[in-house]
């Protein structure tokens, strides 16, 4: 995809004209080019899909899960077909680098083929032991029509793991992307319409959040909402569903640390940490935000990561050879700027990068991957999310002081751990509180695991059969079969 587009919304399986809508720019953060323009859609526009969205759930629901299962299946195959594509407008619409556009094309692929599995083998209960004649019955049902509200870091991969389990258990969806990267969102569109879903069942609303999501949340027929986002974002989605006792499926915000023993394989820990930090310019909730190192092994260890730091290729994710792209945009380079300035203010002292690159990168929204040494727990760049290729090292004495520290924080969603000592890293796995611990590996996470996280790092998961209940509601049916029936539990008693 080369030149701008101008898209409308996508409603009943057609683009919507713009009909004098304002439109908004869809802006490649490596040089400030416009990608597209998209329709803003207003409360109305919200309000009309999630109305489709609920004429089309009672028939979507009604054909069967095997049924919906083979049209994820085959929009998996139209995305193949269409996966450099895809993976280009990626990198256009967010920066990171064609590489990992690939890759998270493959990850949004998987998801479409991974659900399906359940489509033949969830199933509710029958429960044993009831007298002679009686019965109980677990069911899950549909919970009816969903409202998916994704980021722009993984705007691929992370709405087709919301649309996937979503539909396949026969909800609808009314899918609001995010502003900067929008045209992704349109275009797995198309691939399900081309699938074979029917017209309804997947809307895709663009358009500001602060219009579009009181209309789509507020909505009576919204059953569920499912966001990814910060945990400030979160907090407001909260205050929404709360009127309507909305359901909310939240993946919010993260502060991943990475424990690095003694003992650990120092030059693997060294290469997987830089990988876990500046993956995507570190714009990833799971990203390793914050190292503690063994303080016997710091120098060593701090040199590798600084000499693998400096030999990072930064530049536009479409050009040869570059590991770290453009921040998703100009604000969020200027954010992470002042988020650095203050860690210096507060005593850390940069070892690598540190500044935004000149020359030709000057007017994107680059900036250096960066190391601070000497951080202490009180430092703000300890303790708060940075979204950007910044990593925080700090030191510990002994692993039950690295677990707490690890612990002292708001978030819980992703942890690593290096070390060769089978026990400690079965102590981390078990006290250190976060929905995932990875160990002497990274991620991204598979959807055979359960994505979740702990404290204010959301609520609910994505990944596996728990997943998929995430968006089901579960009914008991009670029967009795039995004549005559028993009634001495009635009025009058004896």
């Amino acid at each position: 995809m080369t030149g701008a587009v101008v898209r409308g919304l996508f409603l009943d399986n057609e683009t919507v004209p713009l009909g004098g809508r304002a439109t908004s720019r869809v802006v490649d953060p490596a040089d400030g080019s416009v990608v597209g323009e998209v329709a803003k859609g207003t409360g109305d526009d919200a309000r009309a899909a999630i109305d489709s969205a609920a004429r089309a759930q009672p028939g979507w629901e009604a054909v069967g899960a095997a049924a919906r299962g083979k049209i994820l299946l085959r929009a998996a195959e139209r995305l193949r077909a269409r996966a450099e594509e895809l993976a280009h407008l990626i990198t256009r619409e967010m920066g990171k680098v064609l590489y990992e556009s690939r890759n998270e094309v493959n990850g949004a692929i998987d998801n479409l083929e991974y659900y399906p599995a359940f489509a033949r083998t969830h199933s509710g209960e029958e429960v044993a032991g009831l007298p002679t004649g009686e019965s109980l019955r677990l069911l899950w049902l549909p919970r009816g029509v969903v409202v998916g509200i994704t980021p722009w870091n993984f705007p691929a991969a992370t709405v087709t793991r919301k649309i996937a389990p979503a539909l396949l258990g026969g909800n609808t969806m009314v899918l609001k992307p995010s502003s900067a990267t929008p045209l992704t969102s349109l275009l797995l569109a198309e691939a399900l319409r081309d699938a074979g879903l029917p017209p309804g069942v997947l809307n895709v609303v663009t358009g500001p959040g602060g219009e579009l999501g009181p209309a789509l949340i507020q909505h009576p027929k919204c059953s569920t909402v499912t966001l990814t986002g910060s945990t400030a974002s979160g907090i407001e989605v909260l205050k929404l569903a709360a009127p309507g006792v909305v359901k909310c499926l939240l993946e919010l915000g993260g502060k991943a640390p990475v424990l690095v023993g003694r003992d650990a394989d120092l030059d693997w820990a060294a290469r997987a940490t830089v990988w876990a930090r500046y993956w995507n310019a570190g714009q990833a909730c799971i990203a390793a935000e914050r190292c503690y190192v063994d303080a016997r092994i710091a120098e060593p260890f701090a040199q590798k990561v600084d000499t693998l730091v400096r030999a990072l290729r930064v530049g536009p994710g479409l050009s040869d050879h570059v590991d770290v792209g453009p921040l998703y945009s100009l604000g969020a380079r200027d954010q992470v700027a002042k988020d650095v300035e203050a860690a210096v203010r507060a005593g850390a002292r940069v070892s690598v990068g540190g500044g935004a690159p000149g020359g030709a990168l000057a007017r994107g929204a680059f900036y250096l991957p960066t190391v601070l040494q000497n951080v202490d727990d009180a430092n703000p760049i300890a303790r708060d999310e940075i979204f950007g290729p910044v990593l925080p090292v700090l030191t510990f004495a002994d692993w039950d002081e690295a677990i707490r520290r690890a612990n002292e924080s708001i978030y819980g969603l992703s942890s690593y751990v290096f070390t060769r000592d089978v026990s400690l890293a079965e102590k981390a796995a078990r006290e250190l509180k976060f929905g995932e611990t990875y160990v002497n590996r990274v991620g991204p996470e598979t959807p055979q695991g359960y994505h979740a996280g702990f404290r204010q790092s959301g609520l609910g998961g994505e990944g596996t059969v728990w997943g998929v209940r995430d968006y089901l509601q579960l009914k008991s049916v009670y029967v009795d079969w039995k004549e005559p029936h028993r009634a001495d539990y009635f009025p009058p008693y004896p």
